[in-house]
């Protein structure tokens, strides 16, 4: 099974039920924290000795917080990233030599954000606000964790060669990047989190679909405390710039508030970046359409030429559901919006709780299904979404529409309608970072939810907001109590079943039927709670581990009725063959794109970044 090239030496046997994780990313680790979580180990081979260097995360959203929350890692992360009371404006600026930004964003710090969700108690808000911290630092607590977990089992150094999966099981071939030995190790379950050229999903032919930007960008990453140049115009989390062009060229982003810095100079494709000088790209991405900003620069810790790509891989899982795909493996985006790895976060918590769900005998195979049925469609959305958020940028300079982009900052009349068009161009489309809807709206639609003849209509769904519902699938809405309590913290570790209203429901002959299964389900009566109530919609609300509602009833009439919910719900109902996602690949390019090609047994990109290897 190991490439002709490649010379095996040795044969090793994964303990059973433990799963191999290829890649050592954030996808990787989470992935083996939530397996932990559940009692399940797991062996993970990152090919690099360190984590990254590359700061290519920057922002852990509302949804992703509320994951680690349950992880109990919530409250440590925070205290590696940026402080709570800093909010994290993003500028639209000509360059930093003009007097003030045309326009802004005003995002809220932790602070106002959790302020604002204690302040709107009806549901459409997170239980966390987002975080921001920078992926090289979020790796490196994150491995520390690891780390010291019994259950998980680090080695850095080991690149996987290849998978081949069999009925039972699967087999990998993993180098020692040191000596140069290669082994084989087999085990019942392997995830490929390794990355957008992932060994995993090409060794078994998965097909990714998409297509990159028709520009590329020279990223440098550096160090300054020069903050009276660089904040000018104001404290920011993120500057887009015009270029001479009139059209978006560049971007700054503020990785901790105190001196690391990134900045993106976007360029035709047919440019010479590595002619330019590190500092020079920093000093051009900063002035804008005024030339050169020269700051005082520290330090610079790394740079890349890279090409932003929209795609997503056509297959998640292999035939029989022993090797499965998730991250950059599995989906890629611009940035804007941050959506790659927080979607690589759900994946990860999904995957997690699914496979040791099924490995300690508390599901049936059908629940590992679910996992590409159900997270597939939101890479799709959100990927696309990251295009639209792009395309906002973009259309600078077709809102110039060819004038002079000089005249932007000058108090003529022409001047003043530019900056209004240009203000309420951006107050009208800003998404990026806002839209809670893609972040957390999502809706589950697989075998594995069960919709009762009256859930047959779905309710409203929109991408900038959330809006609250228990319509089976959704995420149950976030709502504080009536004694301050979060719901969410009430919730067992696996499933949770919400009784409201003071009558019998039968929700006993639920818990029998959860007993007899073996299935954990954790009972939390809130008859009283009147306004939380109204929210869930149901008397009886059963939540999975992922705060996903998997069914929802006034009544349960018998214990064969609880027993078949419970069943479908854990997957150990059978499915029929039925089209799978997998068959096509999407009809049409991604917005912002240039085009839909087909990457399968390997992928590469013109101007393609080290880090995007």
């Amino acid at each position: 099974m190991a490439p002709a090239e490649i010379l095996v030496e040795q044969e090793k046997a994964a303990a059973p039920g433990a799963v191999i994780i290829a890649g050592g990313g954030p996808v990787g680790l989470l992935l083996a924290r939530v397996l932990s979580f559940y009692g399940v180990k797991s062996i993970l081979f990152e090919r690099n000795n360190t984590t990254t260097k590359w700061p290519k995360m920057d922002l852990t959203n509302a949804r992703s917080m509320e994951m680690f929350r349950k992880l109990g890692l919530a409250d440590d992360l925070r205290k590696q990233g940026v402080p709570a009371d800093i909010d994290q404006n993003v500028l639209i600026s000509t360059g930093l030599a003009a007097e003030r930004p045309l326009t802004m964003w005003e995002l809220p710090g932790v602070d106002k954000f959790r302020k604002q969700i204690q302040d709107n108690n009806d549901g459409t808000q997170p239980l966390e606000p987002y975080q921001r911290l920078s992926q090289a630092i979020f790796e490196k607590w994150l491995r520390k964790i690891c780390s010291e977990d019994p259950l998980i089992d680090l080695h850095y150094g080991h690149k996987v060669e290849s998978v081949e999966e069999g009925p039972t099981g699967a087999e990998t071939v993993i180098t020692n990047m040191e000596t140069g030995i290669s082994t084989v190790w087999s085990s019942d379950y392997v995830a490929g989190c390794d990355g957008a050229n992932s060994r995993v999903r090409n060794s078994l032919s998965f097909p990714l679909d998409g297509g990159p930007i028709p520009s590329c960008a020279l990223l440098v990453h550096f160090k300054s405390r020069d903050l009276t140049r660089l904040h000018k115009q104001g404290r920011f989390w993120h500057i887009s710039l015009l270029g001479k062009s009139g059209g978006f060229e560049a971007a700054i982003i503020a990785q901790d508030e105190v001196d690391t810095w990134t900045t993106h100079l976007f360029m035709p494709l047919d440019a010479e970046p590595e002619k330019i000088d590190s500092h020079e790209a920093v000093y051009r991405a900063l002035g804008g359409i005024y030339g050169n900003y020269e700051i005082k620069i520290d330090e610079i810790l790394v740079r890349s030429v890279w090409r932003p790509n929209i795609a997503v891989t056509r297959t998640w899982a292999s035939q029989h559901r022993r090797v499965f795909v998730a991250g950059d493996a599995a989906h890629q985006n611009i940035p804007t919006g941050g959506y790659g790895m927080n979607m690589g976060i759900g994946d990860a918590f999904d995957l997690g709780w699914k496979l040791a769900a099924v490995i300690n005998g508390q599901a049936g195979n059908a629940l590992l299904a679910s996992y590409e049925l159900e997270r597939k469609p939101v890479a799709l959305r959100n990927v696309d979404r990251s295009g639209v958020h792009f395309e906002v940028h973009n259309r600078l300079k077709d809102i110039i529409n060819g004038s002079d982009p000089f005249e932007l900052d000058k108090d003529t009349e022409q001047g003043r309608e530019l900056r209004c068009k240009i203000h309420e161009h951006y107050q009208q489309h800003d998404g990026e970072n806002k839209d809670l809807g893609i972040e957390m709206g999502y809706r589950y639609i697989s075998p594995v939810i069960v919709r009762e003849d009256n859930d047959e209509t779905e309710p409203e769904w929109s991408p900038h907001k959330f809006i609250p519902t228990t319509w089976p699938g959704s995420r149950a809405p976030h709502v504080f109590l009536s004694d301050g309590t979060a719901i969410f913290d009430l919730l067992g570790k696996d499933w949770s079943l919400l009784v409201f209203g003071g009558d019998d429901k039968g929700h006993n002959l639920l818990v029998k039927a959860a007993q007899q299964l073996s299935l954990p389900l954790t009972v939390v009566n809130l008859a009283h709670e009147e306004h939380a109530g109204r929210l869930y919609e149901k008397s009886l609300v059963l939540v999975r581990p992922d705060h996903h509602v998997a069914w929802r009833a006034e009544k349960i009439e018998s214990l064969k009725a609880a027993d078949k919910v419970l069943r479908t719900v854990s997957g150990r109902v059978h499915m029929e063959p039925s089209v799978s996602l997998a068959e096509k690949a999407p009809m049409n390019k991604f917005t912002g794109s240039v085009d839909m090609r087909t990457h399968v047994d390997s992928f590469n990109l013109e101007r393609m970044g080290e880090f995007q290897h």
